[in-house]
């Protein structure tokens, strides 16, 4: 009885922290999302630039776009570690957050479907953990490996259109 109890209290809190994670997206709108996708498509082209201090400027531009709306610190969060972070490396581990972040939020809310969105998969990236991002062509450009690695991946999905 006490472990029935207790899985249905696991379900339960599952259920309201999933909930809780998605309450918001009927506060957030294809158009607001459309203002978050340029600083964050220039953010990933920093980094498959290799190129910290464009990263963190364009991280910088996409906190200042997010701030325009409702609160999302699931993706500001990370955003603002990049900003701070000290090597590119680092970075690159924040935008991993990031871009999961972004991805959920575009494909849950949508864009107005002005610009094509794709999602690019690096299986290798994270010692081999992988790691997906937004790009908006079919060209793989690897923000987690750069020049070391710009063209390993594959475009796994288009996103954003609702």
């Amino acid at each position: 009885m006490k472990n029935i109890i207790t899985s249905l209290l696991l379900i339960l809190s599952f259920g309201l922290v999933t909930t809780m994670a998605f309450a918001h997206s009927k506060d957030l709108k294809p158009e607001f999302v459309d203002t978050l996708v340029p600083a964050y498509l220039d953010l990933q082209a920093s980094l498959a630039s290799d190129d910290l201090v464009a990263a963190q400027t364009a991280a910088k531009a996409l906190i200042t776009a997010a701030a325009q709306g409702p609160k999302f610190t699931p993706l500001t969060d990370p955003v603002a570690q990049i900003i701070a972070a000290d090597s590119i490396k680092s970075a690159r581990q924040h935008f991993l957050t990031a871009s999961n972040e972004m991805i959920s939020l575009v494909d849950h809310v949508g864009t107005t479907g002005k610009q094509n969105l794709f999602v690019a998969h690096c299986p290798m990236a994270f010692g081999g953990e992988g790691g997906d991002w937004l790009q908006d062509d079919r060209k793989v450009n690897n923000p987690y490996y750069g020049s070391m690695m710009l063209r390993c991946g594959t475009i796994k999905s288009q996103i954003g259109q609702h």
